[in-house]
C-alpha cells in the first residue's frame, strides 16, 4: 500500500463513528403484554362508567384559575372562523357539522377523536378573540360537559384529559373572563374533577409523549387551579420521572421523531415560563431538558427554518418553532450530529443535508416511526431540494401507511418491499396499534470532516432476513455546499447461522432482486429529464439550477426516470411533486449506484442553448470516508 493511500485511511481528528444496535423485540410477549392491558383498560373503564366512581372525584371545588399560562402553538384566525362553519379538520379525519354537536358526530378515527376531545383547537378560537369566537368557545364547552363531562372511554384517556387541562387554562380568558356565575362554576368544578381521576391514572398513558402530556396536565391543572398545590407536585414528579425516560443525552426524543420534540418543547416552555410567573422552582430536570432539547429542534430545521420529514414529522405548524426558540438564551448554531438519536447533520455553503442514521425506536415508542433508514433531505438555501413524502393524519389509514414506507423516502429500496415492518393482522393492530415491528437492527456511520468538506458513510441491515442485502450510503458534500456526490450499494452477506432448511436460506441465495433508488423532490422544484435520459435538471423558486446525474456500475440494465409523487410536509393538504428514479437489478450479489448533484453555475440558460454539463465526480477508494 502506498504512503498516501495508508494516510488516507488512518485515523484523522475530525472523524466520527457510530454504531446503533437495536435489541431485538419480543412479538409474543409485547402482544401477551398488551392483551393483559386491554383487559384491565376494559375493566377499569367500567368502573370509571359507574355513578359511585363519579363521587371519588368530588372535593374542594376551585374558585378561579390563578394563571393563564401562554400557549407557544400559534393560532390561526382562518381556522376559528372554519371551526365556526362547523368544519373540524383534524388530525385523523374531516368532519362537517351543522345542527348537531361535534362531540356526538361519527368520527372519522380515534385520532380525530382525541383531538376533537382535546380542545387543542381552541387557540384558533383565542386568535379571533372577538366576543362570537368566545360565546361559540363557551358554547361547545358546555356541550361537552353535558355529553362527555362525566365520563367518556376516549376523551377521558390520560392523554387526552392532558391536553384539554393544558388547552383550557391556555385559553382561559377565551372561555372564562366575564362568564356567568352558573357556567364559570360548572366548568371550575368539572376540571377538578377530571384532574383528580388525571392524578390517579397519568401514570398509565400509553408511553412516549402521551404519558409525559398526561403528566404535563396534571402539571399544569395544580399550577393554574386554585386547589392544585399538591397535585402540581405529583405532576411535576411524573414529568422529571418521564424527561428522564424519554429525552435522550443528546437532546432527541426517544421517538425520534422531529415533531414530537418540536410539540413536547412547546409544553415544556410554556410550563417553566408558568413557574417563573407563579414564583415556583422549576425541577432541574425540567431546565436541563430544554437545555439539550432546544439545541436538537435547531437540528432538525431547514433552511427555511422549518422542520425535516421524518419518522412522523411534517414542518411543524407556521411559526411555532420560531415561538419557542425565542426563549433559547444560548442561540448556538446546529451541531453536526446526534450520537443518541441516529441522525446526521452536513452543512456547507447555502446547502443543509439531514440524514437518518439511526435504528427504529423502541416498540412501544413507535407508532409514528418510518421505514426510512438512511433517507436524506437536502436544502439549499431557504429552498428545499430532496425531501421525505412527509406524513398525515388528514386522510385516513391508508395514506399514513403509504407515507410511512420506505418508497416514500429519499433512499434505496429493494424490491418495492419496505426495510421495516408494521404491525399485520387485525388483532395484531388492536392490541398494539400501528407501531414497528421489525427493522434495521444494526445500523453503522462513519462522519469525516476535511478542508475538502463533509465525507459519511453509513450502512443498515434491514433488508438482510429477507435478501440477505446490506444496504450502504456514502456522501460527501464539498466545502462550498455547491457538490454532493452520493453512492449506494447492495452487498449480499452470508449467514452462516441460517440452517438449509429455513426458508430464510433459500431467499438469501436469490439474485436479481430489484431495486429503486428514489429523490422526491420538492413541489417547488421545477425538474426536467433530458432527452437522452442522462441527466435531471432541477430548478428551485429562488433561481438557482441542479443537475442530477447517476450511473449504475457492475453490469446490468438501469434506468433514469422521472416519476409522479406527492408532498404531505404541509401536514393539512397533500401536493404533487415528483421524484428522480433509478432502478436496476441486483448483479452477481452486488449492486452500486454513483450519483451527484451539481448547482450550475448557469441556472438559466437561453433557449437552444443547454446548460454545461459537469463530468461525473468520482468517489475513489482513498477518500477519508472510506474504512
Amino acid at each position: 500500500m502506498s504512503e498516501e493511500l495508508a494516510a488516507s485511511r488512518a485515523p484523522t481528528k475530525g472523524a466520527r463513528s457510530e454504531h446503533h444496535i437495536m435489541p431485538p423485540g419480543n412479538r409474543t410477549a409485547d402482544l401477551c403484554v398488551a392483551a393483559a392491558r386491554r383487559t384491565l383498560d376494559h375493566a377499569l373503564a367500567y368502573i370509571y362508567g359507574t355513578r359511585v366512581y363519579g363521587l371519588t372525584l368530588r372535593g374542594p371545588m376551585p374558585d378561579h384559575m390563578v394563571h393563564y399560562p401562554k400557549d407557544l402553538r400559534p393560532g390561526r384566525a382562518d381556522k376559528g372562523a372554519a371551526l365556526m362553519h362547523g368544519r373540524f379538520d383534524l388530525p385523523g379525519g374531516q368532519v362537517r357539522v351543522t345542527d348537531t354537536s361535534p362531540f356526538l358526530a361519527a368520527a372519522p378515527s380515534e385520532t380525530w377523536a382525541e383531538e376533537l376531545h382535546g380542545f387543542s383547537w381552541a387557540r384558533h378560537l383565542s386568535a379571533r378573540g372577538d366576543a362570537h369566537a368566545r360565546q361559540f368557545a363557551r358554547l361547545l364547552i358546555e356541550d361537552w360537559i353535558a355529553t362527555s363531562g362525566r365520563w367518556h372511554p376516549i376523551a377521558w384517556r390520560p392523554h387526552v384529559i392532558g391536553r384539554r387541562l393544558i388547552s383550557w387554562v391556555a385559553n382561559g380568558r377565551l372561555i372564562m373572563e366575564n362568564s356567568e356565575l352558573v357556567y364559570r362554576s360548572t366548568l371550575l368544578r368539572n376540571m377538578a374533577s377530571q384532574a383528580r381521576h388525571l392524578a390517579r391514572v397519568a401514570g398509565g398513558a400509553p408511553a412516549g409523549e402521551p404519558r409525559l402530556t398526561a403528566a404535563l396536565g396534571l402539571a399544569f391543572s395544580g399550577l393554574c387551579l386554585s386547589d392544585g398545590p399538591k397535585r402540581l407536585a405529583k405532576g411535576l414528579a411524573l414529568v422529571c420521572r418521564e424527561l428522564r425516560e424519554q429525552i435522550l443525552p443528546d437532546g432527541g426524543h426517544i421517538s425520534r421523531s422531529p415533531a414530537a420534540q418540536l410539540s413536547i418543547l412547546l409544553d415544556l416552555v410554556s410550563l417553566r415560563e408558568a413557574l417563573i410567573a407563579r414564583r415556583q422552582e422549576v425541577p432541574m430536570d425540567v431546565r436541563n431538558a430544554i437545555d439539550r432539547m432546544m439545541p436538537m429542534l435547531r437540528f432538525f430545521r431547514h433552511g427555511d427554518s422549518k422542520l425535516a420529514l421524518f419518522n412522523g414529522s411534517n414542518e411543524g405548524p407556521d411559526g411555532a418553532i420560531d415561538a419557542v426558540l425565542a426563549y433559547d438564551d444560548t442561540k448556538g448554531k446546529p451541531f453536526g450530529f446526534a450520537p443518541h438519536s441516529g441522525y446526521q447533520r452536513l452543512s456547507a455553503g447555502k446547502s443543509t443535508l439531514l440524514i437518518d442514521t439511526g435504528p427504529p425506536p423502541p416498540g412501544r415508542y413507535s407508532h409514528d416511526s418510518h421505514a426510512g433508514c438512511l433517507s436524506f433531505e437536502m436544502s439549499a438555501g431557504r429552498c428545499r431540494l430532496v425531501v421525505n413524502c412527509g406524513d398525515t393524519r388528514l386522510f385516513g389509514p391508508d395514506w399514513r401507511a403509504a407515507s410511512r414506507a420506505t418508497a416514500a423516502h429519499s433512499t434505496m429500496v429493494v424490491n418495492d418491499t419496505s426495510s421495516a415492518r408494521f404491525t399485520q393482522g387485525a388483532m395484531a393492530h388492536l392490541l398494539l396499534g400501528p407501531r414497528l415491528m421489525e427493522g434495521p437492527s444494526r445500523v453503522e456511520s462513519r462522519r469525516n470532516e476535511t478542508a475538502d468538506g463533509i465525507w459519511l458513510e453509513a450502512s443498515h441491515n434491514g433488508y438482510q432476513k429477507l435478501f440477505g442485502l446490506i444496504h450502504g450510503r456514502r456522501l460527501f458534500l464539498a466545502a462550498n455546499g455547491e457538490d454532493l456526490r452520493g453512492e449506494d450499494h447492495l452487498l449480499r452477506v452470508t449467514d452462516d447461522d441460517t440452517p438449509p432448511w429455513h426458508p430464510d436460506y433459500w431467499k438469501k441465495k436469490t439474485e436479481g432482486e430489484a431495486f429503486a433508488l428514489r429523490f422526491h423532490l420538492h413541489p417547488e422544484a421545477r425538474a426536467s429529464l433530458a432527452h437522452d435520459g442522462s441527466n435531471v435538471l432541477v430548478m428551485l423558486p429562488n433561481g438557482d439550477g441542479w443537475q442530477f446525474r447517476a450511473r449504475v456500475l457492475g453490469g446490468g440494465e438501469s434506468t433514469l426516470t422521472l416519476e409522479d409523487s406527492v408532498y404531505l410536509g404541509g401536514g393539512e393538504t397533500t401536493r404533487r411533486s415528483e421524484q428522480i428514479v433509478v432502478s436496476g437489478h441486483v448483479f452477481k450479489d452486488e449492486a452500486k449506484v454513483q450519483w451527484a448533484w451539481r448547482r450550475l453555475s448557469n441556472a438559466r440558460p437561453t433557449k437552444g442553448e443547454e446548460a454545461e454539463v459537469p463530468e461525473f465526480p468520482e468517489l475513489t477508494p482513498a477518500s477519508p470516508a472510506s474504512d
